[in-house]
């Protein structure tokens, strides 16, 4: 979805949310849930992946003209795994609704775009 070229910016960042109910928990949590070891290489793997995920995220945003891309960033990869974790836990899609969270976010921290009001 980052490398999306037919997708601008702000809508790269909505793409994120675009998640099938029936994916399942991201490996990475799940790992570093099960592990309970902070230490443990495969911690370290999850953290740097989660970073890795966030650091794109405020990439797009600073791409789409974010104030606070890394903040933004770090909001939308929260939402991300709480919905995931969500619709895990009550088997019950929260996509849809981390996705209008994500857009009231990335609506209040992008400036307006010609023909895109506020």
């Amino acid at each position: 979805m980052f490398d999306r070229a037919d997708l601008t910016p702000r809508e790269r960042l909505l793409a994120a949310f675009d998640v099938s109910p029936t994916t399942p928990l991201c490996p990475y949590i799940a790992a570093a849930v099960e592990l309970h070891d902070p230490q443990h290489p495969a911690s370290q793997c999850a953290r740097d992946y989660k970073k890795a995920v966030a650091a794109r995220l405020a990439g797009t945003a600073r791409e789409a003209g974010a104030a606070d891309p890394e903040q933004l960033g770090e909001q939308l990869a929260l939402l991300i795994d709480g919905a995931a974790a969500r619709t895990r836990v009550l088997d019950a899609d929260a996509f849809p609704a981390a996705a209008a969270i994500a857009a009231a976010l990335i609506e209040g921290a992008l400036p307006a775009t010609v023909g895109h009001h506020r």
